[in-house]
């Protein structure tokens, strides 16, 4: 794992990256309006000013509003929003010729956000009669609301619900209407926050899925367990580094169980990971609550950063929750823009699934060679350890500056639309050699399986297009318990367990791993080519590993003696002889 403390390398000079510059004079922003500002948006940007350390200027200020609003003032507005003028915003509610109201019904309305984020962001419109049908749906499927009257969801309701959530309705004509132009232009406005820090304090974190046991030949085993579903191998990686990879951080997996059988004895902290589980094994509010909590600990209160995410539901809320310290600032990307702008997605995320992969297709060809079913001996230790070791050791330090540089992230670092278009062709051409063969001597393994299935294409097994994506509507179950917070159930039942998350791996004893490392050590002097530098490796974490053992033993032994109810306390004894010797 990477030192948080250890000094920031410098970036690798991006091609054909132009000279810093003002961003005034290099993106063209729309029209100012000339339209009279709300008190209540007056009152956010007094608040968004006086709570932002360091105090943003009002180039930074009108950014912000921009991004929030969707509208762009000058700085003689900020100016006057500022001044002493308003200064009666700050006390009590906002006068206001656009009122946001309160929400009757906060968790339908909650409910209804995310549904409509969800169809939004995969280009689907959502109308205002739509949203009231769908408003009327839901209020009948919520228990809370069942002993309440249903409410007529007038026009009156729908306006006040599109501006608690600041929606506004866009046309869409066909694909290039995917991402307005007024995404580009409030990821420009993150674009001058950034400019306000150095490379090594701006970070980024997202999460993917991961299905960890798929094979090319599909589904589970032919042998049709009731109840399992093949979304049961899938779990959630938390994923966060900073722009020059000085700070990775560790790993957050999200399954199904709390402590799954194969993964119990284990020491997570070694490996570099934390786990978390629910139901879904999704990204909820609750887990995120915790991430960032763990975040601002990590950072500490020295040093300011800057904090990227993409503008998921359950950010939103354990934002809320756990708000930052005054040195964190965090910023959302806009919805539809994180595929196009968020670093993480620009390759970081594809080259460690893609190692991952490579692992994975290693252990198939190793087990189906012994004529065993992968399967059957694959489980989530493995996954575990393959994935941050990858983390730590293959996903290299300038495949993420270039994935921040590509989506122009970095101060000074704005790529010119040939220069970007160049990187996106020279990043989909960086596929690992040698992931093609080690796949076709899967499948050629594979065809002489007597339950062999369908076999999936190479690019599909490779980049499951199902794997990141709810590609079905949410059941109002899980908005519900993503808001709510609702007990998640227990574990899954033991006897499918083993079965879902894989044996637990038989782990060595500690005689056997110091014979293996003696072996080493007789390997090594015998080799060609190993050094002195070889040799003193393996006498390190030979030495190591027996101080552990001699530690181990040593701790087993205070318990013994102490549960021991025949046996007086080791304590006990250690102050006796104390005693006498004294």
């Amino acid at each position: 794992m990477h030192d948080s403390t250890s000094p920031s390398p410098s970036l690798p000079p991006a091609p054909s990256v132009r000279s810093s510059v003002t961003l005034s004079a290099k993106l063209p922003y729309p029209k100012r309006s000339n339209a009279t500002i709300s008190d209540a948006q007056r009152k956010a940007l007094r608040i968004f000013a006086s709570e932002t350390r360091p105090k943003p200027t009002q180039k930074a200020c009108a950014a912000w509003f921009h991004a929030k609003f969707g509208r762009i003032i000058d700085r003689t507005k900020v100016s006057r929003t500022l001044s002493s003028q308003y200064s009666y915003l700050d006390n009590g509610e906002a006068r206001t010729n656009s009122r946001r109201s309160t929400a009757h019904w906060p968790l339908l309305d909650e409910a209804l956000f995310q549904w409509q984020q969800r169809h939004a962001e995969k280009g689907f419109p959502i109308t205002g009669p739509l949203i009231r049908l769908k408003a009327a749906e839901y209020w009948k499927k919520m228990p809370m609301y069942k002993d309440q009257t249903m409410p007529l969801f007038s026009d009156g309701w729908l306006t006040g619900f599109k501006r608690r959530y600041s929606i506004r309705w866009h046309t869409f004509h066909g694909e290039a209407a995917s991402v307005p132009d007024s995404i580009h232009h409030e990821t420009k406005a993150i674009q001058v926050i950034c400019d306000e820090y150095a490379p090594e304090d701006i970070y980024n974190m997202d999460e993917t899925g991961l299905y960890w046991r798929r094979m090319p030949n599909g589904g589970l085993t032919s042998e049709g367990r009731p109840g399992q579903k093949r979304d049961k191998t899938r779990i959630t990686v938390v994923v966060a580094s900073n722009a020059t990879d000085s700070d990775r951080l560790p790993l957050w997996i999200i399954g199904t169980a709390k402590t799954p059988h194969a993964l119990r004895g284990m020491n997570l902290a070694s490996i570099g990971c934390k786990w978390r589980y629910n139901k879904k094994a999704w990204m909820r509010h609750e887990i995120m609550e915790q991430w960032l909590r763990a975040f601002y600990l990590r950072i500490g209160r020295q040093k300011r950063v800057l904090l990227l995410m993409d503008n998921f539901s359950a950010h939103r809320i354990a934002l809320k929750k756990a708000p930052p310290p005054s040195n964190i600032r965090i910023v959302f990307f806009p919805a539809k823009a994180t595929s196009i702008y968020q670093p993480l997605d620009q390759g970081i995320i594809q080259k460690l699934k893609h190692y991952y992969r490579k692992s994975w297709m290693y252990w198939m060809i190793s087990m189906l060679d012994r004529g065993i079913d992968p399967r059957e001996r694959m489980s989530l230790n493995y996954t575990l350890r393959w994935l941050t070791q990858v983390w730590r050791t293959r996903v290299s330090n300038e495949t993420i500056q270039n994935c921040y540089i590509k989506r122009t992230v970095l101060p000074g670092c704005r790529l010119s639309s040939q220069d970007q278009a160049d990187q996106d062709q020279i990043g989909s051409n960086l596929l690992d050699p040698e992931l093609k063969p080690l796949y076709n001597q899967v499948v050629e393994k594979l065809a002489f399986q007597p339950d062999a299935d369908e076999i999936l294409p190479f690019d599909e097994f490779l980049n499951p297009s199902d794997e990141n994506v709810d590609t079905a509507e949410p059941e109002l179950d899980d908005i519900v318990i993503n808001f709510v917070g609702e007990d998640i159930g227990d574990d899954l039942p033991d006897l499918d367990e083993e079965y879902i998350f894989g044996p637990r791996p038989e782990v060595p004893s500690d005689t056997v791993i110091l014979r293996h490392l003696s072996d080493l050590s007789l390997w090594a002097a015998h080799r060609e080519g190993c050094t002195e530098e070889h040799m003193s490796s393996i006498e390190a974490l030979t030495k190591a590993f027996k101080k552990l053992e001699v530690d181990g033993k040593r701790q087993k032994t205070l318990m013994e003696m102490d549960l021991n109810p025949n046996r007086k306390s080791f304590m006990y004894i250690l102050h006796n002889r104390a005693m006498i010797l004294s």
